[in-house]
């Protein structure tokens, strides 16, 4: 990679789409069609790599730009001279109002349906267990295939819960052995009630969501002009991946399909339209695939953000000790190992 050159670091690609994540899928969009063959995909699987521990993220010369809305920023914010220069803003041809409100739908895209794909993806329990979980596993060697994913679901988490989307499965009670459990048919219709009361909560968000953006779309073939605008790519990608999976349970998929078939259509046009361009064909590469900060749940790279100077000596010094520990068993053990050998050589 020349030192000139713009790489975009994003989760690798999967299901025909050029990343698995809704911000990264829009961002490698976006550069496809502002400046096409004028940058390069980086496939990463740890969003370690990144300074603030998600992706997507940009690297040019010594500018690294994180988050979507700052990479399209920066992007537009190129001159337009010298080999990485990009095309005409997408946006140039709107007006100031819908300038503004084309940045306000992108955020409201990224945060209402955004939260509808995490929960597809990583909430719901069929999908995660048949989809998800066998997508991001065969992104890492053994063993870390065995409980990365894992800890990358537990990163929505937080997010899911808040907006009222995780969907773990009910525990059932711990039954007594030899004694018959006479409530066995009462827990299993709560359990049924409480799944199916869930799933129609998720369903009633997602219609509320949709429709929104199908009157934001008004059965036209762009947003606001007769090409893709940023709106329409940020929109498009988030529906793609509700869309090409073949999810084993698709209620969010086919309520898209039959409901809202404008913005099925609307989406599949805005991958038509920038996959068409013969520059468009993306040079990918990847970053190593074993990492070894992915076998001990070391902090991330953003740990520092807002800690002392005395907090960061401490936690430190904390570091030290537990590899001190460590050391220190190592030594016991190989020094006790050798004594039973002897002993037993006798």
């Amino acid at each position: 990679m020349s030192a000139s050159e713009i790489s975009l670091h994003v989760w690798p690609s999967q299901w025909g789409l050029s990343s698995l994540e809704p911000t990264c899928l829009a961002a490698v969009m976006y550069l496809q069609q502002v400046m096409p063959g004028k940058f390069s995909v980086v496939e990463c699987n740890d969003p370690d790599f990144s300074p603030t521990g998600h992706l997507p993220y940009l690297v040019h010369e010594h500018h690294t730009v994180t988050s979507l809305g700052s990479i399209i920023k920066y992007i537009t914010g190129l001159k337009a001279t010298g080999p990485t220069r990009s095309s005409s803003n997408l946006d140039s041809s709107l007006s100031g109002t819908e300038k503004a409100q084309s940045i306000a739908w992108c955020a409201h895209v990224e945060s209402n349906l955004g939260d509808i794909v995490s929960y597809a993806l990583y909430s719901n329990q069929d999908n995660w267990a048949e989809l998800m979980h066998p997508a991001l596993a065969s992104l890492y060697p053994i063993p870390q295939r065995y409980y990365i994913p894992g800890r990358i679901r537990e990163m929505y988490r937080p997010r899911l819960e808040s907006a009222g989307l995780w969907d773990l499965p009910i525990k059932e009670e711990e039954k007594k052995p030899f004694k018959i459990d006479k409530s066995w048919q009462k827990r299993q219709n709560t359990k049924l009630f409480q799944e199916t009361f869930g799933r129609e909560r998720v369903l009633e968000k997602a219609r509320i969501s949709l429709e929104i953006y199908a009157r934001l779309l008004d059965e036209h073939d762009f947003i606001y002009r007769d090409r893709p605008t940023t709106l329409d790519i940020v929109l498009a990608a988030h529906i793609l991946l509700l869309l090409k999976p073949e999810y084993p349970e698709p209620s969010i998929q086919n309520l898209i399909k039959h409901t809202h078939p404008a913005l099925a259509s609307h989406a599949r046009r805005v991958f038509e339209h920038i996959s068409s361009c013969p520059e468009s064909q993306l040079r990918i590469s990847s970053t190593p695939k074993f990492v070894w900060s992915s076998l001990i749940p070391w902090p991330s790279t953003a740990w520092k953000d807002g800690l002392s100077e005395e907090d960061i000596h401490f936690r430190r010094m904390r570091w030290g000790f537990y590899g001190l520990t460590l050391g220190s068993m190592a030594v016991y053990l190989a020094v006790s190992f050798q004594n039973v050998s002897r002993h037993l050589w006798k």
